[in-house]
């Protein structure tokens, strides 16, 4: 691929218990299935680079699942992002593949986590890293979903209590941020109690048409609620990213990839 757009989302975070010192800005990667953009990444490295952002959040499928993993791409990128940024990362489904099924991948999976920690990537696997950025004290988490979440044709239900059971509890004196790859159960991670949710894997509904939103998913579900942007509910947000890259449907109409900059206000 050769171009991509850039999305700006301002995010609200400060209230009585959250005072934020200065607004800065974080980068959201999601869904780049091992795409480059100019060589070594160099467009999407400058475009990141431009944004001077606090921290790079990746919301997974990063690489691709193939019977030989592609993965040289994602490597390279993590490589670069991580001698400038703090990079948090949790998986997406590809990733999840490859990790979990060493009888079809080998020691694929494996060799890729090691390799991207080893550059400094924060991997969070149903975990959390409390930080401060600009005084303003922020938890990030890592929810790595079941598998059953990605299963086509049906939808597996997920609860703000099983949630907790996989994470523990959110920090109530801080703001939560929460990494996962599938949007699909907002109203769980808001009832859970994260403050802003950030999410890829529908590649923004593959086909968007006028007023109708994305067509179909990456599952073959029609019509999906989060497709891409941003969303509501009781006070929490939660950022879709319509990823930089395609896979299990390799198209995209009226839908462009896009490099998503949260701005904290």
């Amino acid at each position: 691929m050769s171009e991509f757009k850039l999305t700006r989302y301002r995010i609200r975070m400060s209230d009585d218990l959250r005072s934020l010192q200065q607004p800065f800005s974080a980068i959201l990667l999601s869904d780049l299935h091992n795409v480059s953009y100019g060589d070594g990444n160099s467009v999407l490295l400058q475009a990141i680079r431009s944004e001077k952002p606090e921290a790079v959040f990746v919301t997974g499928d990063m690489l691709v699942s193939t019977n030989e993993p592609q993965m040289d791409v994602a490597l390279a990128l993590m490589d670069e992002l991580t001698k400038q940024y703090p990079v948090y990362y949790v998986e997406g489904n590809h990733e999840y593949k490859v990790r979990h099924y060493a009888e079809v991948y080998g020691g694929d999976g494996e060799h890729f986590f090691e390799a991207i920690q080893s550059f400094g990537v924060h991997l969070l696997k149903n975990s959390c890293e409390r930080i401060d950025i600009h005084r303003m004290p922020v938890t990030v988490w890592g929810l790595e979903l079941p598998w059953q979440c990605y299963r086509r044709f049906r939808k597996y239900e997920l609860t703000a209590a099983q949630i907790t059971e996989l994470l523990g509890e959110p920090d109530k004196e801080r703001y939560n941020i929460l990494l996962v790859h599938h949007p699909i159960y907002f109203e769980a991670y808001a009832a859970w109690g994260a403050d802003l949710t950030l999410a890829g894997h529908l590649h923004g509904g593959i086909v968007r048409l006028p007023y109708l939103g994305g067509v179909i998913t990456p599952q073959f579900r029609l019509f999906p609620k989060y497709d891409r942007g941003i969303f509501k509910r009781g006070g929490k947000q939660m950022v879709v990213s319509a990823g930089l890259g395609s896979h299990s449907i390799p198209l995209r109409i009226n839908n462009p990839p896009e490099l998503v900059v949260l701005d904290y206000i």
